[in-house]
């Protein structure tokens, strides 16, 4: 009996690279926005401090306006990051579009594997099946002279 030899293995290891490769950028880019979403916590955090180091004591009006300028920049700041995890989101959500894709290719290929095979071995009995007919054929003819 003969080996199963698919004949698009190769095409369906390209595949699933590929399949592999966009899972990772997936994951990195979930890296990418927890990293920022800890960084747009980090700046709420420290906006939060000045605010109370405002309202609990005694504080001259230029130390006022510092402040306001250090929040107003603490805001552009949150802004940014808000604005870089919207993108790496749509960024996100076009990869797993494309991850979706290419599953759904590597199950059509799969299935395909499974067709082909099943095709071999059909095949594969009816030459065992001949092969044996004739054996038995030759069988007969034998104990008949």
């Amino acid at each position: 009996m003969s080996k199963f030899v698919y004949k698009f293995q190769s095409i369906q290891k390209v595949k699933e690279s590929l399949q592999k490769k966009v899972q990772k950028e997936i994951a990195l880019l979930d890296l990418e926005i927890e990293k920022l979403e800890n960084e747009f916590n980090t700046v709420s955090s420290e906006e939060s401090e000045s605010k109370k180091k405002i309202l609990n004591k005694d504080v001259l009006v230029g130390e006022i306006k510092f402040r306001k300028n250090y929040e107003l920049c603490l805001d552009r700041k949150k802004i940014t990051i808000l604005e870089k995890i919207n993108k790496l989101n749509k960024k996100k959500e076009i990869k797993r579009l494309e991850l979706i894709q290419k599953s759904k290719e590597h199950k059509i290929f799969d299935s395909l594997e499974e067709v082909y095979h099943e095709n071999f071995k059909k095949e594969e009995n009816r030459t065992e099946l001949k092969f044996i007919d004739e054996l038995a054929t030759q069988k007969f003819i034998r104990q008949t002279k």
